[in-house]
C-alpha cells in the first residue's frame, strides 16, 4: 500500500473508533512510528522517503479552539493578536504524541482558509525555520517571540535557536510545529493534524 493509501485507510478507521480512546491511542502509536521510520528513510534515487503530507490543506470546516482542545491540546497562554494581520486569536499550548513528552504547538486562528494562507503565511514564515526572527525588535509581530526560541548549549555559551522549524495550515488554522529541522517538525505535526481532522469532521 502506498503512503497516501496508508493514511487514507487508517484515517477512515480512526473515524470509526473516534469514541474509543484505547483504540485511538493505539492507532496513533502506529501512525507516529510509521512517520518516524519513513522520515528517516530514503529511496534508492536519494529522494526523501517521508510520508506524503499536505502542508496546506482545507476540507471546508472552520475550526475553533474548542476543536483543538478536543484533540487533547492543552492551552498554555493566549497572545494579543494586535499586529498579527487577519488573525482572530493566537495561543501557545502543548500536546503529547504517544510515547513522547509534551511538544509545543502555537495555534493561530483565522476567519477562513483563504485568510490563513494569504495573511497568515508571512507571519508563519517569519516565526519558523532556520531564519526565524527571534528578536522582538525585528519581528513584524513581536508578541510571543521569546516563546518561539530555545537556548541550545546552556549557560552563557548557549545559543538561541528557533523552537518551531516549520508550520502547517489546516483549514483556517496556522499551526507552528516544534522540531529540530523542517522535516522533523512536520513529522511531529502529522499525528496532531490527523487527529484535528477527525475531531473537526
Amino acid at each position: 500500500m502506498s503512503d497516501a493509501g496508508f493514511w487514507r485507510t487508517n484515517l477512515s478507521r480512526m473515524n470509526s473508533v473516534k469514541n474509543r480512546p484505547t483504540n485511538l491511542l493505539f492507532l496513533f502509536v502506529i501512525f507516529f512510528t510509521a512517520a518516524t521510520i519513513s522520515g528517516c528513510g530514503s529511496s534508492s534515487d536519494g529522494a526523501s522517503g517521508a510520508i506524503s503530507f499536505e502542508k496546506i490543506s482545507d476540507n471546508g470546516v472552520i475550526l475553533s479552539i474548542d476543536d483543538v482542545k478536543a484533540a487533547g491540546w492543552k492551552r498554555g497562554k493566549e497572545y494579543d493578536v494586535e499586529g498579527l494581520t487577519g488573525a482572530e486569536a493566537a495561543y501557545l499550548g502543548f500536546w503529547s504524541p504517544p510515547g513522547l513528552t509534551s511538544l509545543n504547538y502555537e495555534i493561530r486562528i483565522y476567519p477562513s482558509h483563504q485568510a490563513a494562507v494569504e495573511q497568515g503565511t508571512p507571519f508563519a514564515e517569519e516565526g519558523t525555520g532556520e531564519n526565524a526572527v527571534l528578536d522582538a525588535e525585528d519581528a513584524m509581530w513581536p508578541e510571543g517571540v521569546h516563546d518561539r526560541r530555545v537556548v541550545v548549549g546552556g549557560g552563557s555559551r548557549g545559543s538561541q535557536n528557533p523552537l518551531y522549524f516549520d508550520y502547517v495550515i489546516l483549514n483556517n488554522l496556522v499551526i507552528l510545529c516544534e522540531g529540530r529541522t523542517s522535516e522533523h517538525a512536520i513529522e511531529r505535526c502529522t499525528p496532531f493534524v490527523t487527529l484535528l481532522l477527525v475531531e473537526g469532521a
